[in-house]
């Protein structure tokens, strides 16, 4: 069994790529079912399946795929946070043999010396890329701005000065640069959003192997293909992710998202606009289970629902049951056509899963018949936008009449409507006696259920 470390750099979005690039490297030579990555905490341990003397095999093969992929200045150009100046001078040009013994060293310091690689590996170093770790151009003062003054035009001294947060000057290197670059093209997400890069590197929480380990290195590649829209919120960013690739959700069970923003390129420099650890279980039981969750964020991007978009974000990941009816109010206002003469409603199996998963609502409340009745005639307004009763019904409070008088409002203009031969449903004295005796025991999931059956379809039996 040969083990490799990596190097303890500090900068998760780094270590987690150069681990993928040390995995990449023993698939070639072994197989990747004879590889393992270990999350050890802080750096990761790589276990190829082989001979311990067979270390010349995985150094052979790494130097081979540098040859094959990595000697070109263009494709490390494509690379997010690499510019035309550092291209030239990452790739690998046939001169040098890369030895992979420096990885088998477990002797961690926790601090660099002055002028030391932030890898401590000795050799050929470069500059530490925003396209190895966007994290070094972001905040690291504890107490204080991180930011210097630094000429607007750098080559013109006497150009005014502006505030602009600092790259870490350290360097990395050779080796750790192209294994990070390998690590990158065969792991992380990138893709382009109007103008800024985001990039999105899969970082394992546990002990990762055959298949799981095979689909991240596979699955990557998918996302270049969509198309992400330039005004989607940074926090809405992995469940979008996920939503154009459904079938992840089968694998990265056990993974976080380490997410860069990054703005400019080209001569001119690349700039870390955010970066975020974002936790994935959340968003991955809503995605599992069902496709009408998919297909109800796809819906919203389709229709440009951005508002939506980031109120959906907010349920999922930070379980804001608040804003469940809010949500609702949106998806159905805004429709693919201005001109509709109804609101769109959401599919009562995301409906279903928001009231028991999020809202925690009990199946009792979410499947009681008089309910669904009260929602039946509330849903014939939502249908005619008509939003003014769901939106009191959902601002309404326990300590006051608001609920009750709301409903009986709305029954008055049901009658009405009835009379004028219009198809409404209305429900009888005694649902609406059970809905009220709901609502005294359980006011807020009540009009929280209430609320969410009336913007979502009708079942079956309707």
């Amino acid at each position: 069994m040969i083990r490799l470390n990596t190097p303890f750099t500090g900068y998760p979005d780094l270590e987690a790529k150069i681990a993928y690039g040390l995995a990449r490297v023993g698939a070639e030579a072994v197989g990747i079912e004879r590889v393992v990555v270990e999350n050890r905490g802080g750096y990761y341990l790589v276990q190829v399946e082989t001979e311990e003397n067979n270390l010349p095999l995985l150094e052979r093969t790494f130097n081979t795929l540098c040859q094959r992929i990595l000697s070109s200045k263009e494709l490390i150009f494509l690379t997010p946070g690499v510019t035309s100046r550092s291209a030239g001078k990452i790739r690998a040009d046939g001169s040098d043999f890369f030895s992979l013994e420096k990885y088998k060293r477990h002797d961690f310091m926790f601090a660099n010396r002055k002028n030391q690689n932030v890898c401590r590996h000795s050799g050929k170093s470069l500059g530490n890329v925003l396209g190895f770790a966007a994290s070094t151009s972001y905040h690291n003062k504890r107490d204080g701005v991180d930011v210097a003054l630094t000429p607007r035009n750098t080559r013109d001294k006497t150009s005014p000065k502006v505030p602009r947060r600092p790259t870490n000057p350290r360097n990395i290197c050779k080796t750790c640069g192209l294994l990070a670059l390998l690590g990158t093209w065969f792991s992380a997400f990138m893709f382009t959003m109007a103008d800024r890069e985001v990039v999105a590197v899969p970082v394992a929480r546990k002990r990762t192997s055959g298949k799981v380990l095979r689909q991240i290195l596979a699955c990557h590649h998918l996302l270049r293909k969509e198309w992400i829209p330039g005004r989607v919120p940074e926090k809405a960013i992995p469940l979008v992710i996920l939503t154009r690739i459904p079938s992840t959700a089968y694998f990265l069970r056990d993974f976080d998202f380490f997410i860069s923003f990054m703005s400019g390129g080209g001569n001119r420099g690349y700039h870390v606009d955010a970066i975020a650890m974002v936790p994935l279980e959340n968003y991955l039981g809503f995605i599992d289970h069902s496709p009408y969750n998919v297909a109800v964020v796809l819906n919203l991007l389709k229709r440009d629902c951005y508002e939506g978009l980031q109120a959906l974000n907010e349920i999922i990941f930070y379980r804001k049951k608040d804003l469940l009816g809010r949500f609702g109010r949106i998806y159905s206002a805004k429709p693919s056509n201005q001109d509709s003469k109804h609101g769109i409603l959401l599919y009562t199996e995301t409906a279903i899963y928001l009231l028991k998963e999020v809202a925690m609502i009990s199946p009792e409340v979410i499947e009681n018949r008089s309910l669904a009745s009260l929602a039946r005639t509330l849903r014939y307004f939502v249908r005619e936008k008509k939003y003014g009763y769901a939106d009191d019904i959902r601002n309404a409070r326990k300590d006051s009449k608001d609920f009750e008088d709301t409903i009986a409002k709305m029954l008055r203009e049901g009658r009405l409507r009835l009379e004028q031969n219009e198809k409404i449903h209305l429900p009888n004295e005694e649902e609406i006696r059970e809905v009220f005796r709901l609502a005294h025991n359980s006011f807020e999931e009540v009009k929280t259920a209430l609320t969410i059956l009336a913007f979502s379809f009708p079942g079956g039996t309707e």
